[in-house]
């Protein structure tokens, strides 16, 4: 009876036993726990391209030069229209051939196109003077004066007006504002035939000296 018992005891162990291992394979597992991703570092900010500068091309015309260069305050070139600034280049190249006229034309239109163009007053001013149109000359550089008094150049060319019709102390008073103004075309004032009048007088190398210029 012993023995039989022991049977029976050592089975419902190994029953309960197999009995515990299968509960335990039947529980769900847990997941697994989610590891944390590092978020990838956001790119550095690329500095924007360099633009390069422009660059003129061939064949653009400059902004034209005046007659004379001691202009210390002249018409802002960005205000004047390209086309006027085109004919004052024009003109400009009739006056080195001697074209008076056509360069007397080409200054009207600019003036047409941009009423305040001093230096265009001066320039057609210059070539009236080599008509000896002088009176048209004295309007035109009057013209220019008013509407920028601080034309250096317009002053200048008074200076040649007023001694090339032998007014010499209007011309001694237009050579004293042009230096007060800074014209410093000196080689002008050494060589311009249409100063020759006034250079022999004796204020002329006075006031010359008076602006430190020596000639």
């Amino acid at each position: 009876m012993k023995h039989g018992r022991m049977v029976i005891l050592i089975m419902i162990i190994i029953a309960f036993g197999a009995f515990l291992v299968g509960c335990d394979m039947g529980k769900p597992q847990a997941p697994a726990p989610k590891q944390e991703q590092t978020p990838a570092p956001a790119p550095a900010p690329q500095a924007p391209a360099a633009v390069p500068a422009p660059v003129p091309q061939a064949g653009q015309t400059p902004p034209p030069a005046q007659l004379g260069t001691g202009s210390a305050a002249p018409t802002a070139q960005a205000s004047i229209p390209t086309e006027a600034k085109l004919n004052m280049q024009q003109g400009m190249n009739y006056m080195r051939s001697k074209d008076w006229d056509n360069a007397i034309k080409e200054f009207t239109v600019a003036i047409e196109k941009f009423p305040q163009y001093d230096t265009a007053y001066s320039n057609r001013a210059v070539a009236f003077m080599q008509q000896k149109k002088f009176n048209k000359a004295a309007d035109d550089l009057k013209k220019g004066v008013e509407i920028n008094p601080k034309n250096a150049t317009l002053h200048y060319n008074f200076v040649a007006l007023y001694s090339l019709q032998n007014q010499l102390d209007r011309a001694l008073d237009s050579l004293d504002k042009c230096l007060e103004l800074g014209f410093n075309n000196y080689d002008a004032l050494r060589k311009d035939p249409d100063l020759n009048n006034v250079r022999k007088h004796p204020e002329f190398r006075k006031i010359c000296e008076k602006y430190k210029v020596f000639l």
